[in-house]
């Protein structure tokens, strides 16, 4: 026999039982979507059906069909939350009640995962409203893009220990959501940066490493550690851009070296070049073109 119907029979004898009365007050705010105070009806009454419990006042099988009449109705209260959440025009304000009522009804696992997609469809977003300027800020688009993610993974960091309170399966939970958007991070990075052998990647290249890399050192306060995973990521996009354009400069000098500009750089008072440097240093135009890719290129080859 179904669980209910054996309930309504139990109580069928007494019409003022006060299960059935909030049984129907219940339908009543589930059926009108008043979650909040449907929440706070089933809090309440919960905590006192496990006391009648505990004292054994009810009957095993008035206990097991009223249990299982508020698990049904839980279970419609859950679906409304979840729905509700997943609103596009949901202000934060109002995610959180959602989320502070399925923690509530004992789904605190489900309302961190409800948070995080909040949080996740939110960055993208951002990060699609900003991907046509991308070719715009050639050399910034990078940066612009870590300060997107990294401040999402931050804010959901604390929105979930405001909420749920600070333990290893939240943690972890945020650090498998977190690798998900670095890794798509990298990959937005690769697919919009210019041309690999261009002095624009070159430049992009080393605001990307030192944005995120400073973005990483702050997130580590708070026990996610992502340098690592940063770091072998994007090794193979940096490394491509500085073997292209170390091969592009290299081009220019060789195809440039017949008709180059020779300079003469004469030692000047107080100058680097007095002393024991010979007075008669030589440096084409092309080589000062290269040594100041170099002096970049080096920035990055120290970091990795």
């Amino acid at each position: 026999k179904d669980p209910e119907t054996e309930l309504d029979e139990i109580l069928s004898h007494g019409t003022q039982d006060p299960k059935a009365i909030f049984l129907d007050k219940l339908d009543v705010l589930l059926a009108e979507h008043k979650m909040e105070e449907a929440v706070l009806a089933l809090e309440a009454e919960e905590k006192k059906y496990l006391v009648a419990d505990e004292s054994g006042k009810e009957s095993n099988a008035e206990n097991t069909a009223f249990k299982t009449a508020l698990i049904k109705r839980k279970a419609i209260l859950e679906d409304q939350l979840v729905r509700y959440c997943g609103q596009p025009a949901l202000s934060m304000t109002e995610l959180r009640k959602c989320l502070s009522g399925l923690i509530k009804i004992g789904k605190s696992s489900l309302a961190h995962q409800v948070l995080l997609k909040a949080y996740g469809s939110q960055l993208q977003k951002n990060v699609e409203a900003f991907l046509p300027n991308c070719s715009i800020y050639t050399q910034t688009y990078s940066a612009t893009l870590s300060q997107l993610v990294f401040s999402a993974i931050a804010k959901a960091a604390k929105e979930t220990n405001t909420l749920l309170g600070d333990s290893p399966m939240n943690t972890n939970r945020i650090i498998q959501w977190a690798e998900y958007e670095i890794e798509t991070f990298a990959r937005l990075v690769k697919e919009n940066s210019p041309l690999p052998e261009s002095v624009s990647a070159l430049r992009s290249a080393c605001i990307c490493i030192e944005t995120s890399l400073h973005h990483c050192s702050c997130l580590e306060s708070q026990g996610l550690k992502f340098s690592k995973l940063l770091m072998v990521l994007l090794r193979p996009y940096i490394e491509e851009v500085l073997d292209l354009n170390f091969r592009r400069v290299r081009r220019k000098i060789v195809d440039g070296a017949r008709n180059d500009d020779i300079l003469l750089l004469t030692p000047q008072e107080g100058s680097p070049l007095s002393g024991p440097v010979s007075p008669n240093v030589m440096l084409t135009s092309s080589g000062k073109k290269f040594m100041s890719i170099v002096n970049v290129s080096s920035l990055l080859i120290l970091i990795f």
